[in-house]
């Protein structure tokens, strides 16, 4: 997928996967330092954070999170009005908004040793009781709680790149969910007539919109023949809510902030599937790695009462589980964040999760015909755990060709698909007809 293959060989081993949960370990803490700095309120970030004291070296640092802030909403707002206003230099309006982004979101990394000293928790818990599930779901049977509006938001193209290869362009919508939400899409579309459309959704505090480049190679997909979609999930790189950092909202009232999460990211994904096909598209399929890979599960689960043009042609689940709702205990996330133990304090057990089961895990056969579905899992994955991989496999009958079990974890499992992105090649496959399906 990108020139990065041969690190990714390198990378993409077992051994891997605890580093990464031992960084994530340090590095979320610091990202909720880094959330904390953003509007650059000294005395608002020791309140924060708990702390009795700021050190004149952090204060200053407070300071510094809140100016490259700064300096990226300016470079956001001048590439709204390149993309969506004027159109004139959006190439460079792009460049410029990244490496603004780039900078901003990279600041978390200062803060990395003072909150290992200060003892800072990964994520601003407030849990919620039980009783708030029922709230929540108000008496709805899932196909409900997951229903689409009678009307869908209105999308809006950007102006357009004109590459060699590629058009690359931007969609954004106001979220069903919450109109005040703007939702973002980027795109990369291939030059051929009538091409599918390929939705991929990101993984957890994966926030590669506000990253230099195209680091995970979808443009050189989208050459191939195919409309390469890449939604911001909420909660996530230009919806980083204030004082939050990507994908904190997630888990920060676990688990009932993941079930909303789901069923809002859902409704988005309709609305772009149905934009798809009214943008000559006869086939689209769903995909994602971890988060992402869990919502276009949850969703195809969950679409019962959605119209055909909203539901989508093929699956791509990259990393994912048959029992979403049990990540709350079984997920290693779960326990380097203390997620776990914070839900049990609050109340919810076994059969509180059963409860909220119904609305998020898989329990029977596969939503769509299973030679339209492509399945990654890793045989060492404790995130979203190889067992509920495997157990989806089996329930959901996923042939053999479109099945890839490899001796991983779930981050070298997504690592690997840079230097082998298979999944990725027979998805496209399947959506040209390539394959039968």
């Amino acid at each position: 997928m990108s020139s990065n293959a041969g690190l990714a060989r390198l990378l993409a081993k077992p051994w891997i996967d605890p580093l990464c949960l031992w960084g994530m370990g340090w590095l979320l803490p610091a990202a909720r330092c880094w959330a904390a700095a953003g509007a650059g309120d000294v005395d608002a970030f020791a309140e924060t954070l708990n702390l009795h004291a700021v050190p004149a070296g952090i204060a200053a640092r407070v300071r510094q999170t809140a100016e490259l802030g700064r300096l990226s909403a300016q470079a956001q707002a001048q590439w709204i009005d390149a993309a969506f206003g004027h159109g004139r230099d959006l190439y460079a309006a792009e460049r410029a908004r990244r490496e603004a982004a780039h900078n901003f979101l990279g600041h978390r990394f200062n803060y990395i040793w003072f909150a290992r000293r200060a003892r800072v928790p990964a994520v601003r818990v407030d849990v919620p009781l039980p009783p708030e599930l029922d709230i929540a779901i108000a008496g709805q049977s899932p196909d409900a709680f997951f229903a689409l509006p009678a009307q869908l938001p209105a999308v809006e193209r950007s102006h357009v790149i004109e590459h060699a290869d590629v058009r690359e362009y931007w969609l954004r919508f106001p979220s069903p969910d919450d109109p005040t939400d703007l939702c973002w899409v980027h795109v990369y579309e291939g030059r051929q007539e009538k091409v599918p459309s390929l939705i991929y959704g990101h993984g957890f505090a994966m926030e590669m919109e506000m990253m230099r480049g195209d680091l995970r190679g979808y443009r050189s997909l989208a050459a191939h023949g195919c409309r390469i979609l890449l939604p911001d999930a909420p909660g996530h790189n230009r919806r980083t809510v204030p004082g939050l950092y990507g994908g904190e909202s997630f888990m920060r009232r676990p688990p009932l902030s993941g079930l909303l999460h789901f069923r809002q990211a859902a409704r988005e994904l309709g609305t772009i599937i149905h934009w798809c096909r009214q943008n000559g598209s006869t086939q689209v399929g769903l995909s994602g790695t971890s988060l992402g890979a869990l919502t276009a599960q949850v969703l195809a689960e969950r679409m019962g009462s959605w119209d055909e043009a909203s539901r989508p042609d093929k699956l791509m689940l990259l990393t994912t589980t048959d029992r979403v709702s049990a990540l709350t205990f079984n997920s290693s996330l779960a326990t380097i964040t203390g997620l776990d133990k914070a839900a049990k304090l609050a109340g919810w057990g076994e059969a509180e999760i059963a409860a909220m089961g119904r609305f998020t895990d898989s329990a029977g056969e596969a939503p769509i015909d299973p030679a339209g579905i492509v399945l990654l899992i890793g045989t060492r994955d404790n995130v979203t755990p190889y067992d509920g991989g495997r157990r989806l496999a089996e329930n959901w009958r996923i042939p053999a060709e479109n099945l890839f079990v490899r001796e991983q974890g779930h981050f070298s499992a997504a690592i690997g698909l840079e230097a082998d992105p298979a999944p990725f090649i027979r998805t496209i496959g399947l959506l040209k007809g390539h394959f039968g399906a």
